[in-house]
């Protein structure tokens, strides 16, 4: 495999190439050594998808060897919900309720083993009043059956555009979920302080959340709960509303035992209770003109939420903002469901909607340019936001620093795109059951929480006497290298070697109402707090440092472990300006804190600005495809991407692969089947494929967008965790390109044998 890039030297990446995540050194929640006299927990799930709970009998359960408590709904001080934003979810499903999907959790039991609290488990009496679920959006819609009313975005008069424009074609795709199939499974360990109140340990990228559930479950206040938060074995969005669960388990079983209770779902329990990413089918109607010219766009979009909102409303926000993707379409309407469905409520996922935006408006493009016998990267080009006009978006959001057209000639040209559609034409005409396909997706990502007071961050930093520096920040470290950004941003800002800095574990008792490490933020928000705190502690040592030098005034340089006035031609060591600050009384703590404003939307007008910038990139995709068999190889893939000023090129480009490979196991290989009874069928790797090694492209060609600098944000970079997902469209669309048909998501090998070979 060769992997061409833009060239680094060594000190780009060295951080990220001895993370503890890559050397296997990094130890997980699970791995922790426990307490003396710690507990297990364990959930006990509904057996029925829909089905109303007429009786529960825990009694023999609590009576069981090794057993130190069953709880139910009642036994609960607090209000009985862990609902993120609509009060729709319950912690546990009380006597009398009705189960909105298999594997709703009921009881919850903490005992000596997990063999026990099994055991117990099995002894629990109870009696259903089974009811016919629903597992499909169809039949969602078929009832009008929706958790909040459909969001609709309009611009313009797209049915008199419709009318009048010279061509029109109707279109459709379905789309399937995706399990984040995280490393480590949902994990927390709540621990009784003597002092009243809890110290949770969590597998979370929300920390603030599991305080806020588990203090509001217990009848406490925040204050009583410390949530602490070390490496994450991966994330993906599934443990930001859901990781929620295991901590209130943990505490209400540690509350009632007075003991530390250890709570981790197995995985075949992580596969049946948790969601996934948001599956939809689509419909659309578009009118365009002989040039490829979108005239005018109507979009029909039904998601598959599950039971419950959990963040559903917020997913489809960002998909509805996102299904222009990066197209100036002058008429557009757009209308969302979110069907309720007796399954696992659906959830963040890396993306968070816009893959699902993405995949729709580039089948839109491909649709027109077939119909026109056009190249689709030339109607692309056709419908590309414009710099000084044609740059808003259809909730009047300006589009600025706008690369989409120069991303397009660069990865044309590196691609050689034109010539190889000449070269896979000539190969498709000499093969008959091995054809080549080829395919373009550009990117236009939106950054920002659409709620403004979730765009805040706080930071503390600790200078020591010896010089060696500690950070707190809000993030999470959840492989993403967060914690090395963090590390180079205080370099950077303080000028002392990284060997020096240390990152702090998360924690709600340092960093207080910390917004969760999602859409794409956690650089852009914890750098900036630890750069404000920087600021601050240079404005106060820099007087002393001049003092030290002999000068009354100068401009004042923090670099390489020194801190000097170069015009002066002299410096004091760092070191020595910590101590001598210490021994004079000056405080070497500071705290930062950053807060995006101008951020907000109407949801009345729908108009207003979601995001603070855009990240943009292109993508190519050259794929071979065996019509017999199904089996694809992706030849050659190329991604080209800004990230503005990287804080590190190494951890960046880590993740471009990263995402592309999650993207791709959405779209070719990771499907979820349900049975008609709401089970979950594919609830292992056993039945459920994900990418590997051999799913990576021979060739895969990543270099970053150059001279875009981001002056809105942290040390001019970009954000990167989700956006490069959506370049795996492009995979998908050139095996369309290659089968000569469309394809559902994913297009697994069964979906990619031509029709005329399937067995009958």
């Amino acid at each position: 495999m060769n992997h061409t890039k833009e060239t680094m030297t060594e000190p780009d990446f060295i951080q990220y190439r001895e993370a503890a995540h890559l050397s296997g050194e990094t130890r997980y929640l699970p791995d922790m050594e426990l307490y003396r006299g710690s507990l297990t927990g364990y959930a006990v799930s509904s057996p029925h998808a829909k089905a109303r709970l007429e009786y529960l009998d825990v009694s023999l359960a609590r009576a069981s060897a090794g057993v130190a408590a069953v709880l139910t709904a009642r036994d609960i001080p607090g209000p009985n919900t862990m609902a993120p934003v609509i009060d729709d979810e319950p912690c546990l499903l009380p006597e009398g309720g009705t189960c909105g999907y298999m594997g709703q959790v009921v009881c919850i039991i903490a005992a000596d083993t997990l063999e026990n609290a099994k055991k117990a488990a099995s002894l629990i009496e109870w009696s259903w009043e089974v009811l016919a679920p629903v597992v499909t959006v169809e039949d969602a819609m078929k009832n009008k059956d929706f958790l909040f009313n459909p969001l609709r975005l309009k611009r313009g008069d797209p049915a008199r555009e419709m009318e009048n424009a010279p061509f029109r074609k109707k279109g459709s795709l379905e789309a399937g979920g995706q399990e984040h199939y995280y490393f480590e499974t949902q994990a927390a360990y709540a621990v009784p302080l003597h002092q009243g109140g809890l110290l949770i340990r969590s597998s979370t990228q929300n920390p603030t959340d599991n305080q806020r559930f588990a203090a509001s479950l217990l009848g406490l206040k925040a204050s009583d709960i410390e949530v602490q938060t070390g490496c994450l074995g991966g994330g993906f969005g599934g443990k930001q509303a859901q990781a929620n669960w295991t901590v209130a388990w943990s505490s209400l079983l540690a509350w009632k035992t007075k003991r530390p209770v250890l709570f981790i779902l197995e995985r075949d329990q992580d596969f049946r209770l948790t969601g996934k990413r948001h599956p939809f089918k689509a419909g659309w109607e578009v009118g365009f003109d002989h040039q490829g010219g979108i005239r005018a766009l109507k979009i029909s979009m039904a998601y598959d939420c599950g039971w419950c909102n959990d963040i559903s409303i917020a997913v489809l926000h960002h998909c509805l903002f996102h299904l222009d993707g990066a197209y100036y379409i002058p008429h557009i309407e757009s209308v969302l469901y979110g069907c309720r469905t007796n399954k696992p409520s659906n959830t963040a996922f890396r993306g968070f909607g816009v893959p699902q935006a993405i995949s729709v408006i580039e089948s839109v493009i491909t649709q027109i340019a077939q119909a026109l016998g056009k190249d689709p990267a030339n109607v692309r080009w056709k419908n590309y936001y414009g710099i000084r006009k044609n740059n808003r978006t259809p909730c009047n959001m300006l589009v600025e620093h706008n690369i989409l057209r120069s991303a397009h000639r660069q990865i044309v040209n590196k691609s050689d795109y034109f010539g190889l559609r000449k070269k896979i034409n000539a190969f498709n005409k000499k093969h008959s059951f091995v054809k080549q396909g080829l395919a373009m997706v550009p990117g236009k990502f939106g950054i920002s929480f659409n709620e403004s007071f979730f765009n805040q961050a706080g930071a503390l930093i600790n200078i020591y006497r010896d010089g060696s520096v500690l950070i707190h920040h809000p993030g999470t470290e959840m492989g993403q290298g967060l914690h090395d950004k963090m590390r180079t941003v205080v370099h950077r800002e303080l000028g002392v070697s990284t060997e020096s800095i240390r990152v702090a574990d998360t924690s709600t008792s340092v960093i207080p109402n910390t917004t969760s490490t999602a859409a794409s933020t956690g650089t852009d928000f914890s750098g900036a707090a630890l750069k404000d705190a920087c600021d601050k502690l240079k404005k106060r040592l820099n007087p002393i440092a001049l003092k030290m030098m002999g000068l009354e005034k100068g401009k004042v340089v923090w670099e390489n472990n020194t801190v000097s006035c170069k015009e002066a031609k002299t410096s004091v060591l760092f070191k020595e300006l910590v101590f001598h600050s210490y021994m004079t009384l000056e405080s070497l703590s500071e705290k930062g804190f950053y807060k995006r404003e101008n951020i907000g939307f109407n949801l009345e007008t729908m108009t207003g600005r979601p995001y603070w910038y855009y990240v943009m990139g292109n993508s190519v995709a050259h794929v071979e495809l065996n019509l017999l068999t199904g089996q694809f190889r992706i030849l050659d893939m190329w991604i080209l991407h800004d990230c503005g000023e990287p804080v590190d090129k190494g951890i960046d480009m880590g993740q471009i692969h990263g995402a592309f490979m999650q993207g791709l196991g959405w779209c070719t290989l990771e499907k979820l089947v349900t049975g008609k009874d709401g089970k979950l069928e594919t609830d292992s790797l056993d039945n459920y494929k994900i990418p590997g090694i051999y799913e990576l492209p021979e060739n895969f060609h990543i270099e970053l967008f150059q001279g875009n600098p981001e002056p809105l944000n942290i040390h001019n970079t970009r954000a990167i965790g989700e956006p490069p997902l959506i370049y795996a469209l492009s995979v998908w669309l050139a095996l369309q390109d290659a089968a000569g048909r469309t394809l559902p998501i994913p297009a697994t090998r069964e979906e990619l044998i031509t029709p005329l070979y399937h067995e009958k």
